[in-house]
């Protein structure tokens, strides 16, 4: 919409607000505060003017939500006097999380009051809270809820220097924490299960107990990987080699610097000579621990033998003997080894080390992983049981976040606030597809809740929605619309599937083209991994290339053709040398169309 219409729709406003008629002016100012793009003073005198109509319209909270908007929590108190969870938001505009404390546990939601309780550094008043919480019976069949409870308790406990209170919910945490990321991955839902790490990560790193940092760590590096992000997982093995190091734990460093370096190799990262000598030298500071702590002789010589197998492995021939050196003179070692080892040092005491041609790890990949506060954030998002209202309530609230994400949650919120029939079909499909544009994470539990409950104009609006919300998550969604039998449901699931094509979505999409029985929903999978630029994507249409039908196979071809990833061209020939007859042909055949 024009800076023009905009005026003109204002001044309509305007002249229908003169005339009595608040509510007529609604739509319109609205349809206007859909233009996101608006520069911020045209935006504000535009959404102020809706606040008049929804006010002298008589729609008190839908109103609120528009100074919710302008981050104005005195406007918000004075409108929603009525609503303790607008109540709660306009103190913590405010600054007074004590006070939102009080409204959120009027609201009966004692989690966010928990929370709120916690800011204002009001812990016993959050103990009280995190209990309340941990009595609700539907924890009783959400272990992964009821593990981020038993955290925020633990957390709390501690501050409250209750040690032994501290550790029985650690423990608990813990064992939720497992049962849960058992019960996501048994589904097909690693990402889930991937949150569940992050906490028991986060839960390690907080208490000093490594055990649970490497459990969490390590098995948040072999879901990145089963997912094929690459980068991602070596940030992860970057982060837990920083905090192993600073655990003291050099045996442990040297076997996930090891394991990173074949990693890395396999992939043709360039800086995996670099991991290796970083290895090498974990090796040896592991030795030298052990022998400090009294360990075995064996132990230490096995280190050292290690660090000489990594450094003979990228050409540091010179370094690799200075190790013969060290073990020679270990403490206690055999005599006749000692010997064996002083011999190989001056057999090869003029061996030098090779130029190094590694490259250097990129700096972003070396960078600690910033670690969302989930234990938080989720059970926020189970406390509002999906209401998109109080969710775009949260997006309001955030002041991070850019402008036009924060008007387009202003826009979803108002659909049902302001609506004559907040539950009509028609105003929860408008309702969902709003949701979509706000492109936030956060707006995908309200899709699910209305996916769950709505007539199928609502499923297809929510799957339109989907198409913009680029998440392993929201495979979730598509997974439960590809068993509908409504003919709208199932062309939206496909359309959604077609328009969602991004590194995180290699699993669940292969996961539909290999499970699926239909064969339109498998050919939108199809066509989805081909416009994924990885290798992984390429590898999968060689698959397809091979083992498909006819039409399948045409149609692998024709996506390796236009395939982007970098590594495209060299795995194609590499494929086609070792086929033969037909195959080789048809592979041949793409790459001559690549060269085009």
């Amino acid at each position: 919409m024009s800076t023009l219409h905009n005026d003109e729709a204002m001044a309509r406003a305007r002249q229908a607000l003169r005339a009595g008629q608040p509510l007529a002016a609604v739509p319109m100012l609205l349809a206007a505060a859909s233009q996101t793009h608006l520069q911020a003073r045209e935006y504000d005198e535009l959404v102020r003017l809706l606040a008049d109509a929804l006010a002298q319209g008589g729609l008190a909270r839908a109103s609120a939500s528009v100074f919710l908007y302008l981050r104005d929590g005195a406007r918000v108190a004075q409108l929603c006097a009525g609503d303790p969870r607008d109540l709660a938001r306009a103190a913590i505009l405010d600054g007074n999380h004590a006070l939102a404390a009080q409204h959120y546990r009027a609201a009966r939601w004692p989690a966010h009051a928990a929370i709120a309780s916690e800011k204002a550094r009001l812990f016993p008043q959050a103990r009280a809270f995190w209990e309340e919480v941990q009595t609700d019976p539907r924890l009783r069949d959400d272990p992964y809820t009821a593990a981020l409870v038993s955290f925020n308790l633990g957390r709390v406990l501690t501050e409250l220097r209750d040690a032994a209170g501290a550790q029985r919910c650690r423990v608990r945490a813990m064992r939720l924490l497992e049962e849960a990321a058992d019960g996501f991955e048994g589904r097909g839902l690693r990402e889930r299960a991937f949150d569940c790490f992050q906490v028991l990560l986060t839960l390690g790193a907080e208490t000093g107990s490594f055990e649970n940092l490497a459990e969490g760590s390590l098995n948040c590096i072999r879901i990145l990987r089963e997912d094929h992000l690459k980068y991602y997982a070596i940030q992860y093995y970057f982060d837990f080699i920083h905090r192993a190091e600073r655990a003291q734990e050099h045996h442990a460093v040297a076997t996930i610097v090891h394991e990173a370096a074949d990693y890395a190799r396999s992939l043709g990262l360039p800086f995996h000579p670099a991991l290796r000598v970083q290895e090498a030298e974990a090796w040896r500071r592991a030795a030298e621990q052990g022998l400090r702590a009294g360990g075995s002789v064996e132990l230490a010589e096995n280190a050292l033998l290690a660090a000489i197998g990594a450094f003979i492995g990228v050409g540091m021939h010179g370094r690799a003997v200075s190790v013969f050196g060290v073990l020679a003179q270990l403490p206690g070692i055999e005599e006749e080894r000692a010997q064996r080892y002083t011999r190989l040092r001056e057999r090869y005491a003029g061996a030098q080390d090779e130029p190094s041609r590694s490259a250097e790890v990129p700096a972003y990949l070396t960078e600690r992983v910033p670690l969302p506060d989930i234990w938080n954030v989720d059970v926020i998002e189970w406390e509002e049981a999906g209401d998109a209202v109080e969710a775009c309530g949260e997006v309001l609230l955030e002041g991070s976040l850019p402008d036009f994400v924060r008007r387009r949650a202003l826009v979803a919120r108002l659909i049902p606030l302001a609506a004559r029939e907040p539950g009509h079909p028609g105003t929860l499909a408008q309702l969902a597809e709003a949701l979509g544009q706000v492109q936030l994470y956060a707006v995908l539990a309200p899709l699910e809740h209305l996916f769950e409950g709505g007539r199928p104009e609502v499923r297809v609006a929510v799957l339109r929605a989907a198409r913009a919300l680029y998440f392993k998550r929201t495979f979730t969604l598509l997974m439960k619309a590809v068993a509908e039998g409504d003919p709208a449901v199932r062309g939206a699931v496909v359309e959604a599937i077609g328009a969602l094509h991004f590194p995180h979505a290699f699993d669940p999409l292969s996961r539909l083209h290999r499970d699926g029985s239909d064969p339109v929903l498998r050919a939108a999978a199809l066509a989805s991994i081909g416009r994924i630029p990885s290798l992984e994507a390429v590898e999968y249409l060689l698959g397809a290339l091979r083992h498909g039908a006819p039409e399948e196979r045409q149609r692998a071809a024709d996506l390796l053709v236009r395939q982007d990833a970098t590594d495209a061209t060299p795995a194609i020939e590499a494929a086609a040398a070792q086929e033969t007859g037909e195959l080789q042909q048809l592979l041949v055949a793409v790459l001559r169309r690549r060269s085009r």
